[in-house]
């Protein structure tokens, strides 16, 4: 076997769909979508990626709930130590075409006038679930006040619940600066720890959709495992993997990036 196959298959295994545990609401236009492309092509396209010692999925929940529903008994993850300081984690920032004041409008929402430093340090803090960064470059405070971790979550969702007319996008810090110079009101929310999230997900009380944006070296993508073998036994499911992954290494259809890429699906 060779080494990129060795190294590959050292993180590669075979779960049992019940033991994984998922940390994050689905949206559901997404799942749908999903669930379509996955049952069309007949295969889990890239592995979850999990915490080996908790089977918490990091990356993947969509997959995940996809599984469960069609009653795949096992999936393709990428077994990772989530103690490991090479895997980050932040939060993606919720995005919506509406200005501030079309916000401040909705059904019950209270919000106050900060700098952005100060409220920054309020939502980190738990004193509010969301700051509202507007067109106008002025920065609110939506419904503050003082929470619990569960709480602010509790909070977060009814946020999102009164935003439903409106699009919700989600996007990284980088593009926070692009989103507001089109005219979009961004919301920075509090970056969870590992720890939350690992108790979230035993205690199946889920964060809301895109809380977290985990960063994963040398993650593993268009792995393409048949949903067939994945309905066999775990051993098959297992013989199949290491077949097919040894069989696309030889014949020159794997390769490593060292430098960040751009992915068309």
């Amino acid at each position: 076997m060779s080494e990129l196959a060795e190294e590959m298959l050292k993180n590669l295994e075979v779960w049992e769909v019940k033991n994984l545990l998922s940390h994050e609401q689905v949206i559901s236009h997404n799942l749908k979508r999903l669930k379509e492309g996955m049952l069309n092509i007949g295969h889990l396209v890239d592995p979850l990626i999990i915490d080996k010692k908790t089977g918490v999925v990091l990356d993947g929940n969509h997959r995940l709930k996809v599984l469960e529903i069609i009653e795949c008994p096992h999936a393709t993850v990428q077994a990772l130590d989530y103690s490991s300081d090479e895997i980050g984690l932040g939060t993606w920032y919720p995005t919506v075409a509406l200005s501030s004041d079309d916000i401040f409008h909705l059904d019950s929402l209270k919000h106050e006038k900060v700098d952005y430093e100060a409220g920054k340090a309020a939502v980190d803090s738990l004193k509010a679930p969301f700051m509202l960064m507007g067109r106008d470059k002025e920065y609110h405070l939506i419904n503050p006040g003082s929470y619990k971790l569960m709480e602010m979550v509790e909070e977060q969702n009814y946020v999102f619940s009164l935003l439903e007319k409106g699009t919700v996008d989600y996007i990284p810090d980088e593009e926070v600066d692009k989103a507001l110079s089109m005219k979009k009101s961004v919301l920075y929310r509090r970056a969870y720890t590992k720890d939350e999230v690992v108790k979230a997900a035993q205690a199946h009380t889920p964060f809301p959709p895109k809380s977290t944006r985990h960063k994963i070296p040398g993650r593993i993508i268009r792995l393409n495992m048949k949903l067939g073998w994945l309905h066999r036994s775990r051993e098959e499911a297992s013989t199949e993997l290491v077949r097919m992954l040894t069989s696309r290494v030889y014949g020159g259809n794997v390769r490593k990036y060292y430098e960040p890429v751009i992915v068309i699906y």
